[in-house]
């Protein structure tokens, strides 16, 4: 079993391969060589027997090998000999790599057919049933790895989700009690209380909602989208948050439709606009332009904000990151998560960079539309 897996050894493999070929290079062209050799001198003898008078009965032809190699003919022989040799010899050891390492682009092409949100990609094992030793062992160690990620992963999710949908039930019965007590009582003593209760319960449900949205992925419902009726929809839907922040939204229409999931386009560009109004400084503005380019569409949301430091921007899109402290009373750090979620399911990219203005602009960027 040993020799036999130090057979199935790429680096055996290849020893054996490098020797061979150069044992037969070195053959053939030492073969090649020899011949011309022996076929210019036979052309030497039969040249120097026709000029020789027949009445000489014998007679000594000395030909010096070394002379006979200097000249150019044999030279340039001997040069396109060993140019052929080399290439036929480097050709054949990049086949035998080739077909080696054969079962690792199969391996390649089964890991590139992985997809997280689909169980059945997780069904066909990883594990190479022929090709090297260290193939085959990188294999079963990579299959055993992945299944115990995915049941990981799994677990996480279907727990989130669970507890997500459990939370939603007691919810909804606190928001009706709180409703019914802010009808039944109008003291002042219990405004502050009523209201905070109920603002803390929106949090909640805003954030059972997100949790589910991210837990799940649905097939995306592909439609004929009007950019600037749902833009001014998200606008209505935001204006008396905007108008708490004295915050200013501007749009213009850009008559422009994309072909995308409705329901995950607006909550993507929702949760952008929120976020800018949210984190933006009292009395500031909001810009929302849509526009096309070479590559495809690019929406762009500009804040007047505090801004995002450069070492931040990158980490903003991380499941329950804040950029600071001061931001928790705001949110859980899911928004900007959920957005690069749903951006990658919509095949969208969403980058930031510094307003010139002051704050921060996301530009999100759609290759077809």
């Amino acid at each position: 079993m040993k020799n036999k897996r130090s057979y199935d050894s790429i680096v055996i493999r290849l020893i054996i391969s490098v020797v061979i070929i150069f044992i037969v290079m070195m053959f053939v062209t030492n073969f090649l060589v020899n011949r011309k050799q022996l076929l210019v001198m036979e052309g030497v003898f039969e040249q120097f027997s026709e000029n020789v008078p027949s009445d000489n009965k014998s007679m000594v032809l000395l030909v010096d090998s070394a002379q006979l190699q200097s000249t150019s003919e044999f030279k340039i022989y001997t040069v396109i000999v060993m140019v052929g040799v080399l290439l036929v010899g480097s050709l054949t050891f990049a086949y035998i790599i080739n077909k080696t390492l054969k079962p690792l682009k199969n391996l390649e092409e089964k890991i590139a057919k992985v997809d997280i949100e689909n169980p059945k990609t997780f069904s066909e094992s990883f594990v190479l049933e022929e090709g090297p030793t260290e193939l085959k062992e990188l294999s079963e160690k990579f299959d055993d790895l992945i299944q115990r990620i995915y049941k990981d992963y799994k677990r996480q999710k279907d727990f989130s989700s669970n507890v997500a949908h459990e939370l939603r039930t007691p919810i909804a019965i606190m928001q009706a009690q709180v409703d019914v007590f802010s009808r039944k009582n109008t003291n002042p003593n219990y405004l502050d209380f009523i209201e905070t209760f109920d603002a803390n319960l929106k949090r909640l449900k805003k954030l059972i909602d997100s949790v589910l949205l991210l837990s799940k992925k649905n097939k995306l419902n592909i439609s004929l989208i009007n950019i600037d009726d749902m833009i001014d929809e998200i606008l209505f839907d935001l204006e008396d948050k905007a108008k708490d922040r004295k915050v200013k939204l501007n749009y213009s229409a850009s008559n422009i439709s994309m072909h995308s999931d409705d329901g995950l386009l607006q909550r993507l560009i929702f949760n952008i606009v929120e976020n800018a109004i949210k984190y933006n400084k009292l009395g500031g503005e909001v810009d929302i332009e849509a526009y096309k380019e070479k590559e495809g569409l690019i929406i762009k949301v500009s804040d007047t904000g505090i801004g995002i430091s450069d070492e931040k921007k990158g980490e903003i899109f991380d499941l329950f990151y804040q950029v600071d402290d001061s931001r928790t009373r705001e949110g859980f750090g899911i928004g900007l998560s959920l957005c690069k979620d749903i951006g990658e399911s919509l095949g969208a990219k969403i980058e930031v960079v510094d307003n010139e203005s002051g704050g921060s602009t996301f530009l999100i960027r759609f290759k077809n539309i």
